[in-house]
């Protein structure tokens, strides 16, 4: 009966002492991220759309009006890449969204879809313009980290990606984009 007690109090003891090491880490100790949701990863998607929207069609009225030159593009392209580059940052500091509607991967799908095909359109027209090709592997690696990142949160949403760019997959090649290429499996 006392070892059946002290097993009891023992036990109870033990389970105090877990639960309050769980409930107050040690100072400096990392505590586990929320988990995002995919109205977190649509809130960074909009934001990209937005940079973008001003970025792009500054790229398009150069290519289309003649007066591209690698001086007048490569300001624009490094914004690009910087918008880029925020997104993937923004998206590399949510945690894993876990369990999610299908629903919103497709959405989700679609916007990047729109995103890349808006982006290849616009870089489409530089391509004849002596000197674009330094600026363009940039892009592609920070396009690629986009991807990359979505892809973390968001496991299999680049199958729906590529479903939805395979005829823009050429311009992709056009633009040697290898690595977003590689990374929707294109």
């Amino acid at each position: 009966m006392f070892a059946l007690r002290f097993a009891s109090l023992f036990l109870l003891a033990s389970t105090s002492l877990v639960s309050n090491t769980v409930a107050a880490p040690a100072p400096g100790v990392a505590v586990a991220q929320k988990r995002a949701s995919t109205t977190d990863i649509e809130a960074i998607l909009d934001t990209l759309k937005g940079s973008t929207a001003t970025i792009l069609p500054q790229i398009t009225s150069l290519a289309t009006s003649g007066n591209a030159s690698i001086e007048a593009v490569s300001p624009l392209t490094t914004e690009l890449t910087a918008a880029l580059d925020a997104a993937s940052s923004s998206l590399a500091s949510l945690a894993s969204a876990g369990s999610k509607k299908r629903q919103s991967d497709d959405d989700i799908a679609n916007v990047v879809a729109e995103l890349i095909t808006d982006i290849t359109d616009a870089l489409d027209g530089l391509l004849g313009i002596p000197g674009v090709g330094v600026l363009l592997p940039g892009l592609d690696v920070a396009l690629n980290q986009v991807l990359l990142g979505l892809e973390t949160l968001l496991a299999g949403v680049l199958n729906l990606v590529a479903q939805l760019l395979v005829d823009v997959a050429g311009f992709l090649r056009d633009l040697a984009f290898g690595l977003t290429l590689a990374t929707l499996g294109l």
